[in-house]
């Protein structure tokens, strides 16, 4: 299997200053956020900017899809030079918990030839902490932190 690479996590999830930085400078579009398909999320719908409950500059930018974390790993890796990506669980065993709200956080594992992927932490919504979640969508429960090889 190879001699695993050294890396440097980030100590916490990617804040939505930071996210922000990178949507501005990207133009990305917010991916909608929903932990079920509801009529209020229809008539209402939640994205990063607006995930349903109050968050400041600081806070864990949650309602991001995996493809937005790998999107905004890249984005960041050619603002530096570096190479970031998402935890592998694994990899994440090893990681401090984040402070504040208790949130999952997205891992590169994939499920069902990527269509899914794995949560590793448990929520202020759920106690199951390794989920198998739509890796399109974004969750009001899910954020992401990023490592990178060193």
């Amino acid at each position: 299997e190879g001699t695993a690479r050294p890396l440097a996590a980030f100590l916490r999830p990617v804040a939505r200053a930071e996210y922000a930085r990178f949507t501005e400078a990207t133009g990305r579009p917010a991916t909608l956020c929903r932990e079920r398909a509801s009529l209020l999320r229809m008539v209402s719908p939640r994205d990063w900017t607006r995930p349903g409950f109050e968050q400041g500059d600081r806070d864990p930018v949650v309602c991001v899809s995996v493809d937005d974390a790998q999107a905004y790993a890249q984005w960041l890796g050619r603002r530096d030079g570096h190479r970031y990506r998402l935890p592998t669980v694994a990899e994440a065993a090893r990681l401090p918990p984040a402070p504040g709200r208790a949130l999952s956080e997205w891992r590169a594992d994939c499920v069902d030839e990527c269509s899914s992927r794995r949560t590793a932490g448990t929520s202020w919504r759920s106690d199951d902490g390794a989920r198998v979640l739509d890796g399109a969508r974004g969750y009001d429960d899910v954020a992401f932190r990023l490592v990178r090889e060193l």
